[in-house]
């Protein structure tokens, strides 16, 4: 009976040396002259520093359902450049489901035994360092770009768009600028956030979800207030305000303000610096007037049932209530749904109590702990009574 491979490809956006073509004709011709019936798995454009990948989840669903016998890549990087996480694959899980691993270039056979078998666990720990290195290549100079007043990538705001001949320099889109000096306008001859909302909203004036995703949503407060406070439309440029927590890990963290990389003059503006310092001063003044709502456990994790917009955690009179915001925006969108927020509060609290009265496995839990930060990107604490 032929042995069913499965061929797996793989290339970052960091791989300049290497092509899915070429690595897909080496593989072919592999598989070929030993005689393996085979199935091509590609990730193109997935970083090796996690196994995160569309393709590489198929290809392990196939192993569990028994559908492939044999992986081949080209060599061991391709795989994976975490030295744990390649090292638990091939030690572990492929001799576990009886899977026999083919590096070409690397000459590993797990069928066989020999010497290349026996250094493989350097070579995870090489390639994971050549994705350590990589990455503090592309993090400098990613930085002395943007000290240089340069744009490296991320959401373009409203009202602007990337040059034709230049990809790190912004230019004003000029259908999206009137949107945004309309928005300032409104809001410098004295109307309110909930004023500009609603207006904008009745106009049918298209949101930045609308325009770039083509996704139905409408003006809030919030969306509104983020552009009032971007000094982008003043032609300066915030940039190292986030980063990755490390190589490994796509979760995003905020860096300390003083980190914050901070350039004037580097494109033309929107709004006038004067504009925009007036806005920003009026803003504050009012901020400064309310307090701001306490943050709340369930903030951002409720939805309406009806319409699926987010449900708002409003006060009143220091009681806290929920109300959907899609009804808040336009009446006509939906219904209220309002009620009482402590009570929703305790009621999920004691049902959580109910189902997990028993004493979790500290790995397991301190992986669903992990896969609620990374989802919600908020730290979580917890403490272990030993």
């Amino acid at each position: 009976m032929p042995n069913n491979a499965g061929l797996y490809i793989r290339l970052s956006k960091e791989d300049k040396n290497e092509s899915i073509k070429n690595q897909k004709n080496l593989l072919i011709k592999y598989a070929t002259d030993n005689n393996f019936n085979y199935s091509i798995y590609i990730d193109d454009g997935y970083t090796g520093t996690n196994f995160n990948r569309p393709s590489f989840s198929k290809l392990l669903q196939d192993i569990n359902n028994q559908k492939i016998d044999t992986v081949i890549v080209k060599d061991l990087s391709r795989l994976g450049r975490d030295y744990i996480k390649t090292g638990e694959l091939i030690e572990h899980f492929f001799p576990i489901h009886n899977i026999r691993f083919i590096a070409i270039t690397d000459n590993i056979d797990t069928i066989t035994d020999n010497a290349n078998i026996d250094i493989a666990p350097f070579k995870y720990i090489l390639n994971d360092l050549y994705a350590k290195d990589l990455s503090k290549k592309i993090r400098s100079s990613r930085k002395t770009m943007q000290e240089l007043g340069l744009w490296t990538g991320g959401c373009i705001p409203l009202g602007y768009m990337q040059s034709k001949t230049n990809k790190n320099k912004l230019v004003i889109n000029k259908k999206e600028a009137i949107i945004i000096k309309k928005i300032y306008n409104l809001y410098l001859n004295n109307h309110s956030l909930n004023d500009i909302k609603k207006i904008l909203n009745k106009e049918n004036i298209p949101t930045f979800n609308k325009i770039r995703k083509n996704k139905n949503n409408l003006w809030t407060n919030q969306s509104i207030k983020k552009i009032l406070t971007n000094p982008i439309y003043t032609g300066t440029l915030v940039q190292n305000k986030q980063q990755r927590l490390s190589y490994k890990y796509r979760k995003i963290i905020d860096n300390n303000i003083e980190d914050w990389i901070i350039v004037q003059n580097t494109h033309q503006p929107i709004i006038n610096q004067q504009d925009f310092n007036k806005v920003n001063k009026t803003l504050n003044i009012k901020q400064n007037r309310h307090d701001k709502l306490e943050n709340k456990l369930l903030d951002n994790l409720l939805y309406c049932h009806e319409c699926k917009h987010h449900l708002g955690i409003r006060r009143q009179k220091n009681k806290y209530y929920l109300c959907c915001n899609n009804y808040r925006y336009n009446k006509n969108n939906c219904t209220a749904h309002g009620f009482s927020y402590k009570k929703l509060e305790n009621d999920i609290i004691n049902i959580i109590k109910t189902k997990f009265n028993f004493k979790l496995n500290r790995e397991i839990l301190l992986k669903i702990i992990n896969k609620i930060e990374i989802s919600q990107d908020k730290k979580v604490f917890i403490f272990f009574n030993d």
